[in-house]
């Protein structure tokens, strides 16, 4: 029971500390980011099983690993220390030659820029005006204005406001702000599934109100979730119809 004790203790703390730590600790992860997330990964699990380590230093070690990370990461915000912990961009293609130089400061040999090229859909490096490999090694391709896919701008054509759809139904639960927000009631929601055969909320899985106004609807099919869980959809799957707009 100690181990158990110990695991939900220090599982709820690392879940603290991570939130606190801010969504910055995922996002474009830099090196001083994954060096936290694995020291705190690591000291946890050591700290579960180890019994001789008291709890309370633990929580307290954790901790200081949290806020060294929080001071590290609010010194990035300088200029001057930005480039040296966080690290920089470095152009491994300009206008479509390789920067060798880059590719050896960074230990990247031909073959894995390639491959990286490859896994983005681009084949051929003379297509390519940039590639910047980033600061948390994901390589950023700008191509050529010769190749890349044409757009409405390019074609003079005027398009139209499209925006960002608004959840109003999430697994069955009614998402009443959203829905306020809108300027729409309850009523209004059960007469739309009314007029769609669908019996209430509980059967739908997500419904989306799009800014021109129609509706996406995917209903919810009853699950096992146990077997989901093992299974998935398995062989056993059914033909379902198309989403109601």
């Amino acid at each position: 029971m100690e181990v158990v004790n110990r695991a939900i203790i220090v599982y709820a703390w690392s879940l603290i500390l991570l939130r606190l730590m801010g969504k910055g600790l995922t996002f474009q992860q830099k090196p001083y980011d994954f060096v936290v997330m694995m020291l705190i990964g690591s000291a946890s699990a050591a700290m579960i099983v180890n019994r001789d380590v008291p709890l309370i230093n633990a929580l307290v070690a954790l901790g200081v690993l949290a806020l060294m990370h929080t001071v590290i990461s609010l010194s990035t915000l300088n200029n001057l220390l930005k480039g040296f912990i966080g690290g920089r961009p470095d152009l491994v293609i300009r206008n479509g030659r390789i920067v060798k130089q880059n590719l050896i400061k960074n230990a990247i040999n031909v073959e894995q820029l390639m491959a990286a090229l490859r896994n983005q859909g681009y084949r051929r490096i003379h297509d390519i005006e940039f590639a910047i490999l980033e600061p948390n090694g994901q390589l950023s391709v700008i191509p050529k204005s010769q190749v890349r896919p044409v757009t409405p701008q390019d074609l003079q054509i005027s398009t139209v406001y499209e925006g960002i759809a608004t959840p109003l139904v999430v697994e069955g639960q009614v998402l009443r702000q959203n829905l306020f927000g809108a300027g729409l009631d309850e009523n209004w929601l059960k007469a739309e599934l009314t007029k769609r055969g669908i019996r209430g909320t509980d059967a739908v899985l997500l419904l989306l109100l799009d800014t021109d106004g129609s509706l996406y609807i995917a209903e919810q099919p009853p699950i096992n979730p146990f077997k989901a869980f093992f299974v998935g959809e398995g062989k056993d799957k059914e033909q379902s119809k198309d989403p109601d707009m």
